[in-house]
């Protein structure tokens, strides 16, 4: 036995219809697929739908479970309900709007099962379409032949060869007493609760509709907008007339004032001469050789002085020289080397 909870809601379901049938309906799953129920429903009667049969499916939410890697279902979603056989009411492998369907998550509850949807699919099929997705509204006399073609209907998955849908339902039973249904409260409830589901979404669509088509304000309001651009306009008017009646403002001027007396020409020039002059400031002459190199006179003397200090450097040298050659036996006296620096010194100079 299969521990799933979804399966066992399953398996509960099958033996709670089998254990108690109903002539008015019938449900079981596939063989190959547990989660899709295939229904056939009688119509009600003194409805357009007496002696009708109709078939359709059911489709359990199915939901990935990790742990176990297997598909299962969940209580608390509804499922899809699809009709194959036309009705006038519903349109055929569409998946229709119902207050306990997969449309309306909000309304369903998780203790209801396939007995309660199959009760209420036959209770809904007299109501009216409302606009709903997947509904019609065809007259009653298309109903009525559509009810009397139904019987005809065969399911190639529910249905051996030469049977029909109306094969799979139990015989009615004859001068028997309907038995009352224990989720007729309930069914009841979900009929309200279409009927205000659907009257709400059409307010809606109609608003949109309107807005749509009119997006101009109401009268009352341009009258008022209009009557405050006109007083508006008066109020700006007026007070343009007033502005331009006034005299413009004074403006005081003020008096001329005596012009000096001219200088005679040899005044100025005594003038100008008084003036302090400002010193210009000459750039430093500069050399320029004939291959375009111009040098300065701050570049000049810093040359004279670093060959002043490279010629003292040579006379030193020079005098050491000598001083060391003195010592030499044989060389020279001291008159000629005193000579020699002196002839060498004013030669350099």
């Amino acid at each position: 036995m299969s521990k799933s909870p979804s399966l066992r809601r399953i398996k509960a379901d099958i033996r709670e219809l089998s254990l108690d049938p109903s002539d008015q309906y019938h449900a079981a799953p596939l063989e190959t697929d547990m989660f899709e129920w295939h229904f056939t429903i009688r119509g009600a009667k003194g409805t357009d739908f007496e002696g009708g049969v109709y078939h359709g499916k059911i489709l359990l939410p199915p939901e990935s479970c990790l742990t176990c890697i297997r598909v299962t279902t969940d209580p608390f979603k509804p499922p899809n309900v699809v009709f194959l056989t036309p009705s006038g009411r519903f349109e055929t492998n569409v998946k229709v709007c119902l207050s306990f369907s997969a449309f309306h998550p909000e309304l369903w509850q998780p203790a209801w099962g396939i007995r309660l949807i199959l009760e209420a699919l036959i209770s809904f099929l007299p109501t009216p379409a409302d606009g709903a997705i997947g509904a019609l509204d065809w007259t009653s006399e298309e109903r009525k032949k559509l009810a009397k073609e139904s019987v005809k209907f065969r399911c190639p998955i529910c249905c051996a060869e030469g049977e029909t849908c109306a094969d799979l339902l139990p015989k009615l039973e004859e001068g028997g007493t309907k038995k009352a249904s224990k989720f007729s409260a309930e069914i009841e409830k979900l009929k309200a609760l279409q009927v205000q589901n659907h009257a709400v979404e059409t307010d809606e669509k109609a608003e949109e509709t309107g807005s749509a088509d009119d997006p101009k304000p109401p009268a009352n309001n341009n009258d008022s907008r209009e009557n405050e651009n006109n007083s508006t306009q008066e109020s700006k008017g007026e007070m343009s007339e007033e502005v331009n009646n006034e005299a413009p403002p004074a403006i005081a001027t003020p008096p001329p004032q005596p012009l000096p007396p001219a200088e005679p020409p040899g005044q100025q020039v005594l003038r100008r001469a008084q003036q302090p002059q400002q010193a210009v400031r000459r750039p430093a002459p500069a050399i320029e050789f004939d291959n375009g190199v111009i040098i300065s006179d701050k570049i000049l003397n810093l040359m004279l002085g670093f060959f002043g200090v490279f010629v003292y450097y040579l006379v030193r040298q020079a005098s050491d020289l000598l001083l060391e050659l003195k010592s030499v036996d044989g060389f020279v006296n001291d008159v000629d080397v005193a000579n020699s620096v002196v002839d060498l010194w004013w030669g350099a100079e």
